[in-house]
């Protein structure tokens, strides 16, 4: 069944006029004009890539809002696959990272102290 489809339930006075069946329709129909709650135990397999498309959706939206900061002027669009330097070790990574996005030691310096930085 798809996941859109809709489930109408329909009260047919069917058993009218046969003793004692009058008092299950009653209830029947009476049933219907209940929300009841469903109980259905749901496998986390088949939860989770519906639950991880709507976190990165919601942090995509977010991301888009985040025009003014380095991280989003370096990578506006994170549909886009990241050029990377081939295969490097992690350290060499953060260095091409903190590069495209404007970040080092001097910098970080920099902005804490407010004056100048040496390199070593």
């Amino acid at each position: 069944m798809s996941p859109r489809a809709k489930v109408v339930l329909v009260w047919i006075p069917f058993h009218v006029g046969i003793p004692g069946n009058e008092k299950v329709d009653e209830l029947a129909k009476l049933a219907l004009k209940q929300v009841m709650p469903v109980h259905k135990q749901v496998i986390w397999s088949d939860l989770k890539p519906k639950v991880n498309t709507h976190l990165e959706q919601f942090w995509l939206a977010d991301w888009d809002t985040e025009v003014n900061n380095k991280l989003h002027e370096s990578r506006p669009n994170l549909k886009e696959k990241l050029v990377s330097v081939g295969r490097v070790n992690r350290k060499r990574e953060t260095v091409v990272s903190r590069l495209r996005i404007g970040h080092s030691r001097t910098t970080h310096g920099y902005n804490v102290t407010r004056g100048t930085t040496t390199l070593m």
